[in-house]
């Protein structure tokens, strides 16, 4: 069964129906909690700056402080600890993940941030190159675990935080690479049923969700340990990878997925784009799609005119007889008469050097046609022998109907002459031949 990319991952943080009344009643008490968890964080990062790196004492001094901020760390399936593994995989559900890891099981992560070396120690990070390349990554990491007095590699193979409760994205091969044997892991998230506010949201970053782990009541990381996996001797790293994550699935109770962080970041391209047309509805690809079937039959009109009509109307056939009877905001351009015998580059000339002569037109003065020119546009106009394309091209009903069938006949009517006349310009634009019609 394919899992959908859009159920593995939590968009609102906030539940719904009554858990929202319980979670305002808790508002005011949670700003409390949340301004003194922000003091005693500062007393949490002058302890892990004094006492040395990886000792008993150290870990249970944070292992209280952590607890007072809310985090409490579980361990199960300890007889599965296996402390002689180079690298630890987990999946991925918060940005704190490694830090409940190193709480029970000293170990650092690769560093995606710019922070300062000190900063970097406090926080179980170290950087390893992760901006410069995977191939620069895998040279230091390689480096790094051959140093026997060096901690532990804890990484994410999945590469991106997941909800954690349907499925795993597709392990990465690159974790699998470097040694032969890994620790897995697997890392569940709970928080009280009354106020269960998602650990992480999609698209949120590291400080929206610090802010809520200090805010909320309890955050329970249950770290529980599967144990030592080797890869074979013909085995892949994409096959040992996928091996190291259907066990881990196995044992968290989700499925697999072979969806990838590539894909969660197109999921969250297409969630932007949607967000986007929703706030500019000119920009639905749908209306997009909608206005070009207007202009297919009012070529004259652009675009942009068509798409202010449509958000209003959602309608093709309305918007087009909006345009027909005149009903829009905006003046709209009537189709310029071109006769068959003069191509457009000859009239833009015409123009162009009318425009240039020294004689003022007024817009309600006719302008001077001779009677022999009438003669040639009547003779050369395809549409009935009329002197003016826009005279035979004209829709308007000789009278408004009385009844509603009356008027939608008419409407119908209207709008199979419009598709005619738009065939006609085709034909004639193109120079076809078309049977039954001028041949």
């Amino acid at each position: 069964m394919t899992v959908p990319i859009e159920a593995m991952y939590s968009r609102s943080r906030f539940p719904s129906g009554p858990m929202l009344f319980f979670l305002l009643l808790y508002t005011p008490l949670g700003i409390v909690i949340f301004m003194l968890r922000l003091f005693i964080s500062l007393q949490l990062f002058l302890a892990a700056s004094v006492l040395p790196y990886d000792t008993f004492v150290r870990r249970i001094v944070l292992r209280v402080l952590y607890s007072v901020l809310g985090l409490v760390v579980r361990e199960e399936c300890l007889e599965n600890r296996d402390s002689s593994c180079r690298i630890i995989t987990t999946n991925h559900i918060t940005p704190f993940d490694h830090l409940a890891v190193s709480i029970v099981l000293p170990c650092v992560t690769p560093s995606v941030y710019d922070l300062p070396s000190a900063l970097s120690t406090l926080l179980c990070y170290h950087d390893l190159g992760v901006t410069q390349g995977r191939e620069v990554l895998r040279a230091n990491a390689r480096a790094f675990l051959s140093d026997a007095n060096s901690p532990p590699l804890l990484l994410h193979p999945e590469g991106a935080t997941t909800s954690g409760n349907l499925a795993l994205m597709k392990y990465g091969t690159w974790a699998f690479e470097l040694n032969g044997s890994v620790l897995a892991v697997g890392i569940r998230v709970w928080r009280l049923p009354l106020l269960p506010l998602a650990p992480s949201v999609l698209g949120a970053s590291w400080a929206a969700d610090l802010c809520f782990m200090l805010f909320s009541p309890v955050t329970i990381f249950t770290i529980r340990y599967i144990g030592k996996m080797k890869r074979g001797e013909s085995e892949t790293a994409e096959d040992f990878g996928a091996r190291v994550q259907e066990a881990t699935a196995a044992d968290l109770c989700v499925q697999t997925s072979n969806h990838t962080v590539a894909d969660k970041v197109e999921y969250m391209k297409r969630l932007a784009r949607e967000a986007a047309a929703a706030a500019n509805p000119m920009l639905n690809p749908e209306m997009h799609r909608m206005a070009q079937q207007v202009q297919e039959v009012l070529p004259h009109i652009s675009l942009e005119q068509i798409k202010r009509d449509l958000v209003h109307t959602q309608n093709v056939d309305l918007t087009i007889t909006n345009f027909l009877e005149g009903n829009v905001p905006e003046p709209v351009p009537e189709p310029q008469s071109i006769t068959p015998s003069q191509t457009p580059s000859q009239s833009a000339q015409s123009v162009s050097a009318g425009s240039s002569t020294p004689t003022t037109l007024h817009s309600h003065s006719p302008t001077p046609t001779s009677d022999a020119s009438k003669e040639a546009i009547e003779r050369d106009s395809p549409f009935g022998g009329t002197s003016k394309t826009t005279a035979a091209l004209s829709t308007a009903a000789k009278t408004f109907g009385k009844s509603a069938t009356e008027r939608m006949t008419s409407f119908h009517t209207r709008k199979a002459q419009l598709i005619e006349n738009a065939r006609r310009r085709y034909i004639e634009k193109h120079g076809l031949q078309v049977p039954g019609y001028n041949c």
